[in-house]
This record gives structure tokens, C-alpha cells and sequence, in this order.
């Protein structure tokens, strides 16, 4: 059973999906993540993380960046043709983040000039969706209200 100290005083969504993580250890303990975006629009994508989400580097080279969502948790984005892999121009993918007060979030992105999705209720929570200049997808949600 999951306690509320597990959880950072949080009450996620779906916690009643994982609590009994505890009695199923899982034999891969993910301590941290990143999640790589390889982009042939490498200008346009990262100014659009840094400025029109605001997302702070934690770590720049000059065809990789690195950007914290939270404490180990980040999102990075890589010029394709520095790289092996080639670009996914956002088929197949959705980031999904929680945000304390997706109302909010929203308001803050559209006064940075980020074209956002009016919102949506889905599962009961609201929620929209941006786009990012490489075509993934991103949906900013925050716990029913």
C-alpha cells in the first residue's frame, strides 16, 4: 500500500492503479529520466522549450540541451543531424505532464505566445495540448477540479 509520505503529500489521479506497487517490486528501479526529442528544426524547438515553456537547462552542448522538469526528471532535445537518430517530426508521441493548475499554465503560455488547445476534461481532469515547432505533442493537465 502506497502511503501519503510515498507520495510527496500528492494524491495523483491513478494512485489507485499502483497501490500495491509495494507487494509487485518491479525489477527496474528508474531513479531518473529523460526523455530525448530529436528534431530537425533544432533553432525552433529549443527556443520554443526555453522561451515559450520557460524550461530552465541543466545542461548545453552545442547540438544537445537539456531541460529540468523537476529533480530528475528532464526532457532534452537533439539536432538530428548531429545524431544517429533520425527525427520523429512527432509521430507516435505525447508527453504527458501534471501541473499544479493547468488553468494557470495555460494563461502563462498563451501570454508567452504558445499556440495551446482550449480545454478539455478527460477522465474528469482538465487539461490542453501544445505542440512543439517539430510537431510533439504536449499535454498539460492538473488533478480533477
Amino acid at each position: 500500500m502506497i502511503e501519503e509520505r510515498d507520495r510527496g503529500g500528492e494524491s495523483p489521479c491513478f494512485a489507485h492503479l499502483v497501490d500495491d506497487l509495494d507487494a509487485h517490486p518491479s525489477p527496474v528501479r528508474v531513479v531518473a529520466s529523460n526523455t530525448i526529442l530529436y528534431t530537425d528544426r533544432w533553432s525552433e524547438v529549443t527556443a520554443f522549450y526555453r522561451t515559450g515553456l520557460g524550461l530552465r537547462p541543466t545542461m548545453e552542448r552545442d547540438w544537445f540541451i537539456e531541460f529540468e522538469l523537476y529533480a530528475g526528471v528532464h526532457v532534452s532535445v537533439a539536432d538530428a543531424s548531429r545524431a544517429s537518430i533520425v527525427s520523429g517530426d512527432g509521430a507516435g508521441l505525447t508527453l504527458s505532464w501534471r501541473v499544479p493548475d493547468s488553468l494557470a499554465c495555460r494563461r502563462q503560455l498563451v501570454q508567452n505566445g504558445v499556440a495551446v488547445s482550449p480545454i478539455q476534461k478527460r477522465w474528469g481532469a482538465p487539461g490542453f495540448f501544445v505542440t512543439d515547432p517539430a510537431g510533439n505533442r504536449i499535454e498539460f493537465w492538473s488533478e480533477r477540479q
